[in-house]
């Protein structure tokens, strides 16, 4: 027995190895495995284990010592960090995935709209006339939502996550490319119109990379949402510098803006990368980012009223940014739910509107405090509803742990062990050996 178990040991070892498979998910997954979570729960309440189950769980656990200790440090702290959401998995039930999934009515209808943005974009941009340039957006519309008819293998075996990424890329590429088409046309008579046709030419270009590269790799919602925020995040930071700085040329506005929309979205897949955000945890995130904002608006506002430094416009940048940020840092481990995270923003979008009613009832007429009361209001719904999440998380998490750390007694009896005792009563008393316990208490703190 004890050769299967350390020959069974070698072997899960190997496969690791071999498929380079030394990551803290695959360091948990090894320690929730069923058979070994079955042994070692009995042992923590004290039931008799046979000394083939003993040997299973001593080789079992030099096993685990040794996977761990060949985890890379960055692999280690990643563990650390997010444990507690990935031991929430066994007790919330996954969603069952759709193997079959079909194109609702608004992904036809968000094709459809798309395809008539291109049409017009096109119209407008090439100064198109006439009954031609009339039927050019019904008909870019209709093949849009004729896409799935016409190329059928490009939509076999998505699901909602793909047209989640592919919609998410589109929008994304319609705000970049019309920064690249403000690049190229600089202060030119045409600029508007060729930043309409590049925002179509962007649009279509990564909303097609988006789509595919989320059917190859099947990043989680959380990953796809935190890109997405930072897809924005990015493009309003440069905005910010480059108001501050008071810059009017076009090229520099265009290359500013675009540089910052190229670079959100790299930080946002690094970011997503390290640690395995929830589609909740970035509602979080984005709402915590927009109240933070609001709050820099509300310094700026004032300071614009009596003509102070445009440099100013520093703040909103690094206010947004200080918030998304501290909303990253404060969802580690709290792993919100969808609909979680929809009423922690619907929560702060209330109270924010509650805000700006009352500073319209009293008649305010300070920008900042029209901006600030609202924004603070929202900020206190929006941490109260998180923090009460948070703990209830934390608190379940907790609860389904199989290591629990409170006070634990046990008691075992094995009346058999009284004649045993008393066969072998007389070589006890001349070995020295100990007589088998008929009661076996046990205490554990």
């Amino acid at each position: 027995m004890r050769l299967f178990v350390i020959t069974l040991t070698l072997l899960f070892s190997f496969e690791l190895y071999a498929q380079e498979l030394y990551t803290a998910r695959g360091f948990w997954q090894e320690t929730k495995k069923e058979t070994y979570r079955k042994i070692a729960d009995r042992k923590l309440k004290g039931d008799s284990l046979t000394s083939a189950e003993l040997l299973y769980l001593e080789d079992y656990e030099k096993y685990l010592a040794g996977y761990y200790e060949r985890l890379p440090d960055e692999e280690k702290r990643k563990y650390q960090q997010q444990k507690n959401q990935w031991d929430l998995e066994l007790i919330t039930p996954a969603e069952p995935t759709q193997s079959n999934f079909e194109l609702r009515t608004r992904d036809r209808l968000v094709n459809g709209v798309y395809g008539a943005y291109y049409g017009f974009s096109f119209v407008i941009g090439t100064e198109a006339s006439g009954p031609a340039a009339a039927g050019i957006i019904p008909i870019t519309a209709g093949l849009w939502q004729l896409g799935p008819v016409i190329n059928k293998k490009k939509y076999a075996n998505i699901n909602a996550s793909t047209i989640r990424a592919g919609n998410s890329g589109r929008l994304l590429g319609l705000v970049n490319g019309s920064f690249l088409g403000i690049l190229v046309a600089g202060n030119s008579e045409n600029s508007g119109n060729t930043s309409l046709l590049f925002s179509s030419i962007g649009s279509i270009t990564l909303g097609e990379i988006a789509f595919q590269t989320q059917k190859r790799k099947n990043y989680s919602e959380g990953h796809i949402e935190l890109m997405r925020h930072y897809g924005f995040l990015g493009p309003f930071a440069s905005g910010m510098l480059l108001a501050s700085a008071e810059v009017s040329d076009n090229h520099a506005i265009g290359a500013g803006l675009l540089a910052g929309g190229i670079g959100g979205l790299v930080v946002g897949h690094h970011a997503a990368q390290k640690y395995a955000y929830t589609q909740g945890d970035v509602d979080v995130i984005s709402s915590l980012t927009i109240i933070s904002t609001g709050l820099g608006f509300a310094v700026v506002a004032e300071a614009i009223s009596e003509d102070l430094s445009p440099g100013l416009f520093l703040l909103p940048g690094l206010t947004a940014v200080s918030g998304t940020l501290l909303g990253q840092r404060s969802v580690r481990g709290a792993a919100i739910t969808k609909s979680q995270g929809n009423i922690i923003s619907f929560a702060a979008g209330g109270a924010a509107l509650v805000g700006l009613g009352l500073m319209i009832v009293a008649e305010v007429e300070s920008a900042s405090l029209a901006i600030g009361v609202p924004s603070v209001l929202a900020l206190i719904a929006h941490q109260a509803m998180f923090s009460s999440y948070k703990k209830q998380n934390l608190a379940a998490v907790r609860l389904g742990q199989t290591t629990d750390k409170r006070l634990q007694f046990s008691m075992n009896v094995a009346p058999e062990n009284y004649y045993a005792n008393k066969q072998a009563g007389e070589k006890i008393v001349q070995t020295g050996q100990l007589a088998s316990p008929i009661v076996k208490l046990r205490l554990k703190f």
